[in-house]
């Protein structure tokens, strides 16, 4: 093989590790975000373990939304800050709906970008 050969090739190889390093960090930018948003559902669910060991008349006080202190996690090397916020909307004197928000937010691109994520259930007295 000659020079111009083997430098040939080394170009065809640096181009297709190229393309192959764009799709390397679109996979770890989703796997990222899939992480975030696997604990938030995770902080919804422990919220609303805390609704469910909760008495009727003390959710029924608090109808209006009720914001908890924010959530810290630490997710492969990031700190992510979540926010709750528990909203109990009254059906009727028997049941009251109760909403869960988890929010957070992350930076992509230089852009800050926003999520929430949101679970309902059904209190009875």
């Amino acid at each position: 093989m000659t020079l111009i050969e083997v430098l040939i090739a080394i170009l065809i190889i640096f181009i297709v590790f190229l393309g192959l390093s764009g799709a390397g960090i679109f996979v770890l930018n989703e796997n990222i975000k899939n992480s975030l948003r696997d604990e938030a559902v995770s902080v919804a669910g422990m919220e609303m373990e805390q609704v469910r060991n909760m008495s009727f008349a003390a959710l029924y006080d608090n109808t209006a939304p009720q914001p908890t202190s924010p959530v810290v996690r630490q997710i492969r090397g990031l700190t992510v800050n979540y926010g709750v916020t528990r909203t109990v909307t009254i059906l009727n004197l028997n049941n009251l709906q109760v909403s869960i928000n988890v929010t957070w937010t992350r930076t992509e691109n230089n852009q800050t970008k926003s999520y929430n994520d949101n679970i309902a259930t059904i209190v009875r007295r």
